[in-house]
């Protein structure tokens, strides 16, 4: 017996050793590709956009074609080692082997060699997918760390150009809105920027349009200025090597990669174009998925701002605003409902509406709501007024109105309340209602209507002001009444003191009373007039025109003529009467008193003045001194002058 040839015995113990070793091999990833397909044909069949189920496809792709080419090298190592056994156990009791016996063993050391190359051939395969499939879950993974749109775009680029081993490479994407290539990023080794301009300049803007137009890849196999000398932009910038590929997803293209090289021809090979298919698959879900979460950040702002608006409106609005889900939650309650029902609205949304309006029970709100959910199911408004008191605003008055919500399917969602405050309304109207009593009769309208308008320049129970006071009184109205019939004394009087209420008006004089035959107007009350003064003197004038034109026009047997005493002073202007019966709008004082004094001592038609009066408009009238005037209760005599006319300044 001789040793065994060393060669022979270390090719049997590799032998089994890798035999061994594929066994093993095999068994895992034939269970690792079982799992695969349940996931990928059960769990996530529905879900073949997600680029993780993309990348779970092309895993089980790898794992089933390395599981059939480990199960075909296993067979053939399992049929060689019995044979080279048995050849080596020949040999091994030999003496020395024969020519044929030598032969034999080299043919057997031959087939040896020649399956042990083919199995470094597969296992470089295998390791060479496996690299593909590392890289391509690394840029799964990455492209699904972030949804932001820029920082997308940049890793797809970082990525492309690592992964290629190009240059430079820029990433272009068809505008939705016009269809049009718009340039988005582009990148350089090391993850550096390239300005915004290279894109237009300097690289092959027909290979890219060609690339999104035909959906195929396009890719230099020697060298580009050779390759795609049609290309201008190629020849002119000196461009090496070139390799676009299309983002497509759910069938439609969005854009291309471009990378290329101005040093290296040749650059990339057929297994470099595959894998930048397969990640720019993997690159077009994830831009688009960024595009849609862009969008949904655009259209959440929206709504957001939408709500803001809404928020705004809810807070600036009078009424009080009340809504509820369907499950009777609370979910607004603006700044008005708050103050109207003196509930603080951030402690309330979110509560249930019975337990928060349980806090109001004179308002009656829980009852209501529950009424309009009942009585309709379709939204009709509920009115509803109710008067009550609220702690912290005393008697209020509240208009309510109650409707059920519905979506656009008729579902029922919830309730809103609308509560309007009628109670400064209510107060409003009353107060204009008194304006309107007191004042309808004996001032313009325009003047009421400034009043009920501004009712605080109103100041119904008393105040000391200075006013300008005319007195008219009919010239013998006693004769008058002893010659004509009562109802002809009527009529008369009441058609000359309709001439001159019309005069008074006209100034925005206030006519404070009648007594029998004579008239009494203020100036400057209720509300304040510059240059009162002025006013009562024309408004005395135009009076006595206009009494004196109606004589001329009638040819009366009886011509009446009056008496009219101007005078301005301080006196008490106010309601004065019953409390609850009757009270009327004057004015009492001196002031008052003087002018009727001055009206006693008027002739026919003749307007006395007082000093003071006269010093207020002695710019704007043409009057006569008389003698100074005494009158009864005054120690002192007044200073009094006769109106003549009025001059024209205004």
């Amino acid at each position: 017996m001789i040793g065994k040839p060393d060669s022979a015995w270390e090719a049997n113990r590799d032998l089994r050793t890798l035999g061994d070793a594929l066994t093993r091999i095999s068994r895992l990833l034939h269970e690792h590709a079982r799992k695969l397909e349940v996931a990928v044909e059960g769990t996530y069949a529905g879900e073949s956009s997600d680029p993780r189920v993309q990348l779970l496809s092309d895993s089980l792709r790898i794992s089933r074609t390395s599981d059939l080419e480990l199960g075909r090298i296993n067979q053939m190592a399992q049929r060689t080692l019995p044979a080279l056994q048995h050849q080596l156990d020949q040999l091994t009791h030999q003496a020395a082997p024969p020519a044929s016996q030598a032969h034999a063993l080299a043919q057997a050391t031959s087939s040896f060699a020649r399956e042990r190359d083919a199995l470094n051939s597969s296992i470089i395969n295998l390791e060479r997918k496996r690299t593909e499939l590392e890289t391509l879950y690394e840029i799964a993974r990455m492209l699904n760390s972030t949804l932001e749109f820029d920082e997308v775009l940049r890793l797809v680029m970082d990525q492309v150009i690592e992964v290629v081993g190009a240059e430079r490479g820029f990433l272009v994407l068809l505008d939705p809105a016009t269809n049009e290539l718009r340039f988005e990023i582009a990148r350089a080794k090391h993850a550096q920027p390239i300005e915004v301009s290279a894109f237009n300049a300097k690289i092959s803007r027909s290979t890219v349009e060609r690339v999104v137009r035909t959906r195929q890849l396009i890719m230099t196999s020697h060298d580009a200025q050779v390759e795609l000398k049609d290309a201008e932009s190629v020849l002119i910038h000196g461009i090496r090597s070139i390799i676009c590929a299309p983002l497509i997803v759910r069938d439609n293209c969005i854009g291309a990669v471009y990378v290329d090289s101005r040093i290296v021809a040749n650059l990339f090979l057929p297994k470099q174009g595959d894998l930048l298919m397969a990640f720019c698959r993997q690159a077009a879900i994830a831009i688009d998925n960024a595009r849609l979460f862009a969008d949904l950040n655009q259209a959440l702002r929206k709504v957001e701002e939408d709500k803001q608006y809404m928020d705004n409106i809810f807070a600036s609005i009078a009424n009080g605003v009340i809504t509820t889900n369907a499950a009777g939650m609370i979910t607004k309650f603006n700044e008005a409902a708050g103050l109207i029902l003196q509930i603080n609205p951030l402690a309330v949304v979110g509560r249930p509406y019975q337990e928060v309006f349980n806090l109001r029970p004179q308002v009656g709100l829980a009852d209501l709501l529950q009424s309009a959910f009942r009585q309709h199911e379709h939204g009709t408004v509920v009115p509803h007024s109710v008067d009550c008191e609220i702690p912290g605003r005393g008697p209020v008055n509240l208009s309510l109105h109650a409707s059920s919500l519905r979506d656009d399917r008729g579902d029922y969602i919830g309730m809103a309340l609308v509560v309007d405050d009628q109670t400064d309304l209510l107060a409003a109207r009353a107060k204009a209602e008194e304006i309107q009593r007191i004042f309808g009769r004996f001032v313009h309208p325009n003047v009421v209507q400034r009043l009920i308008e501004d009712p605080r320049a109103l100041h119904l129970g008393g105040e000391t002001r200075e006013i300008t006071v005319i007195s008219a009184d009919v010239r013998g109205f006693t004769s008058l009444s002893e010659r004509l019939p009562s109802a002809e004394v009527m009529r008369l009087l009441n058609t000359y003191l309709d001439i001159m209420v019309k005069e008074i008006w006209e100034e925005n004089g206030t006519i404070t009373g009648f007594w029998g035959d004579e008239l009494m107007a203020i100036f400057n009350a209720p509300l304040e007039q510059e240059k009162h003064a002025v006013r009562a003197l024309r408004a005395a004038w135009k009076m006595r025109v206009a009494v004196q034109a109606y004589q001329q026009s009638q040819h009366q047997d009886y011509p009446i003529s009056f008496g009219f005493g101007v005078n301005t002073g301080e006196a008490m202007v106010g309601n004065i009467g019953s409390r609850e019966r009757l009270q009327n709008y004057t004015a009492i004082g001196d002031a008052v008193n003087v002018a009727a004094r001055l009206q006693k001592n008027a002739s026919d038609n003749n307007i006395l003045l007082n000093n003071s009066t006269y010093e207020r408009a002695r710019q704007f009238v043409q009057v006569s001194m008389l003698p100074p005037l005494e009158v009864k209760n005054r120690a002192e005599k007044l200073d009094v002058f006769c109106l003549q006319g009025l001059t024209d300044e205004k």
